[in-house]
């Protein structure tokens, strides 16, 4: 994979299909890179506001949203998953909906 770290997270966050999401481990592993799943997190900080990258397709390893104490993020990142058919159990999103 060619590009950047910001780039090759981009792409692969590109990638996950409608209606599912991966963790930012499971992003940083596809990329070779286990152990820098807070760099993924970075990453898809560094996103502009307007951005074409499907972000809220990435969630914490246990299926719960990561700005869950953001007003404003976390209902977004909510908001667009369950847009796409994601369903929650609670806070968390069942293993099914991982890719």
């Amino acid at each position: 994979m060619t590009g950047g770290f910001r780039e090759q997270v981009w792409a692969i966050v590109s990638a996950i299909p409608h209606g599912k999401v991966l963790s930012y481990g499971d992003v940083a592993a596809i990329l070779g890179r286990p152990r820098m799943a807070r760099q993924v997190g970075w990453a898809l900080a560094a996103l502009s506001p307007d951005t074409l990258v499907p972000w809220q397709r990435v969630v914490l390893r246990t299926g719960e949203i990561a700005f869950r104490g953001d007003p404003v993020r976390g209902p977004e990142q909510r908001r667009r998953l369950e847009s796409e058919g994601v369903a929650f159990d609670g806070d968390r999103i069942p293993k099914g909906y991982f890719s």
